[in-house]
C-alpha cells in the first residue's frame, strides 16, 4: 500500500509541476498590399505559464513576402532568441518578441538614438522611419528580424483588435543569395515592417499591418505520452503485487 502511495503521490507531483505550463503553437499575418498574394507571417511555439502569464522558449520562423515567386517560395528567417517578454494588465495579456540575432539591435543606434537606446521595437522603428542600426554604412546593419506576439490570458482566445493592433514585425536582413541588395539590407536603409495606425500612429515601411493571429495547444510529443503510460504501469504493476499479497 506504502509503494502505490509514493508512486501516485510523485506522479501527482509531476503532473502538478506541469500542470500550469503549456505548450502552444502560434502563426500572425500581416497583410502586405504590395505583395499579394504574399503576406508575412510568422509561425513558432513557445510555453506558456498560466499562474506568472510568462511565456518562454519562442521560436519559430518569419516568411519574407518580398522574396520568391509565390508563397511556396518565400524565404523564411530563423527566428530563435526570445529577448523581450512583458505582461500588459490593460490588455490582459503578455507580449513576446523572437529575434534572428542574438541581440535587439534592430532599428537604432547610439549614433541614432542617444544611450541608452530603445534599439528595436515597433514604436522606435515607425519614429526612426525604419531606418536600420548603423545607417549610413552599410557594413553597420546587423541584419536582424523580430516578432512580436501578444498572449492572451486564455491564450486560445480570439485576440480583440486592439490586441492585434499591437502585433509587429521588422526585417533588416539583407536579400537572399542572388537578390538585389541596396545600402546592406532588403530595402536599402530601410526595414522591412508591419505596425498597424491605431497601435503605433503608423502602417509598416511597405503598408503592411497585423491582420491575424490564432494560437492552438501544441500536440503533446511521443515522449510524453511514454512517459505517462510508464507512470500508469508503475502503478499497475504496485496493485498487482498488493492484489497476490494480500
Amino acid at each position: 500500500m506504502k509503494h502505490i502511495a509514493f508512486a501516485a503521490s510523485l506522479l501527482a507531483v509531476l503532473g502538478a509541476a506541469q500542470a500550469h505550463e503549456t505548450d502552444y503553437t502560434v502563426t500572425t499575418t500581416w497583410f502586405e498590399p504590395q505583395t499579394q498574394p504574399k503576406n508575412t507571417i510568422f509561425q513558432g511555439s513557445f510555453t506558456y505559464d498560466e499562474h506568472t502569464h510568462t511565456i518562454t522558449g519562442l521560436t519559430g520562423q518569419l516568411s519574407e513576402s518580398m522574396t520568391g515567386d509565390d508563397v511556396a517560395s518565400m524565404v523564411w528567417l530563423p527566428l530563435t532568441y526570445q529577448l523581450q517578454s512583458w505582461y500588459d494588465a490593460s490588455l490582459g495579456g503578455t507580449f513576446a518578441a523572437v529575434f534572428k540575432n542574438s541581440t535587439t539591435t534592430t532599428f537604432c543606434s547610439t549614433a541614432l538614438c542617444g544611450s541608452p537606446a530603445d534599439d528595436w521595437s515597433p514604436q522606435t522603428g515607425v519614429d526612426v522611419g525604419g531606418i536600420y542600426a548603423g545607417f549610413p554604412k552599410p557594413a553597420k546593419n546587423p541584419g536582424n528580424a523580430y516578432a512580436l506576439i501578444f498572449v492572451p490570458e486564455t491564450p486560445t482566445a480570439a485576440l480583440t483588435q486592439a490586441q492585434i493592433s499591437k502585433l509587429a514585425y521588422a526585417d533588416c536582413t539583407p536579400t537572399a543569395p542572388g537578390g538585389m541588395m541596396m545600402g546592406g539590407g532588403m530595402m536599402g536603409a530601410v526595414c522591412m515592417t508591419g505596425t498597424s495606425l491605431a497601435g503605433y500612429g503608423a502602417t509598416g515601411t511597405m503598408d503592411g499591418y497585423p491582420l491575424s493571429q490564432t494560437i492552438a495547444a501544441a500536440v503533446p510529443e511521443p515522449e510524453t505520452y511514454a512517459l505517462m503510460l510508464a507512470g500508469l504501469g508503475v502503478l499497475g504493476t504496485l496493485a498487482r503485487r498488493r492484489a497476490r499479497s494480500a
